[in-house]
């Protein structure tokens, strides 16, 4: 009797199938991913959005104004120019970081002269640029006991001036301190003459 009934299922069994049909069957799900993996690869995305609350990265920043009706970009940090750079290494000076101020300013506008561009931290620090002339003539009367020395008075001519009516200018401007800092809150242009300051903001490629 026993041996009747293990024919009979191993029959049923035969003619049912002992796999499922693989046209209904779903395929087996792939390894789930590890949440700690998938934060890691967002988190080394890099970020291309620019923030006023600082720069993208270490490299330099973007910031437009418009005063009257000039309008301006501030490059920070920019390139230091070599003949200033020889010229402050030859008369001892402590390293500085440069910002590049590029003014548009249109017929019949008055000439437009930058007291200073600040950068201020979140940390309430104030750091300012002061125009490349001023800082030029400090490093000659400094190294000279204020007389005037061929080599300074060449490279000062290169870098007087503002921005006149019509002209597309490049104005240079000098930071006593080595670097900026990674993190920037705001950055304020101040004309000369007493007039109000303005704050730039960062522009989107920056």
């Amino acid at each position: 009797m026993k041996k009747t009934v293990l024919s009979s299922t191993l029959l049923l069994l035969l003619l049912t199938g002992c796999g499922g049909n693989p046209a209904t069957d779903a395929e087996p799900a792939g390894p789930t991913p590890d949440p700690r993996e998938t934060a890691s690869e967002q988190a080394a995305a890099p970020s291309e959005a620019p923030s006023v609350e600082g720069l993208t990265d270490a490299g330099s920043g973007t910031f437009s104004f418009l005063i009257d009706e000039a309008t301006g970009d501030v490059v920070i940090p920019a390139q230091a120019p070599e003949d200033v750079e020889a010229l402050r290494s030859q008369l001892g000076q402590d390293e500085v970081t440069y910002a590049s101020v590029t003014v548009q300013n249109p017929d019949g506008a008055m000439p437009l002269d930058l007291d200073t561009v600040t950068v201020a931290t979140p940390e309430g620090q104030d750091l300012q640029f002061r125009p490349a002339s001023t800082v030029i003539s400090e490093w000659g009367a400094a190294a000279n006991g204020g007389d005037p020395s061929p080599e300074v008075v060449g490279v000062l001519e290169q870098y007087s001036g503002g921005a006149l009516p019509g002209e597309t200018t490049e104005l240079l401007m000098i930071g006593a301190f080595p670097e900026v800092p990674d993190a920037v809150s705001t950055v304020t242009v101040q004309p000369a003459g007493g007039g109000e300051p303005v704050e730039a903001t960062a522009r989107p490629e920056s």
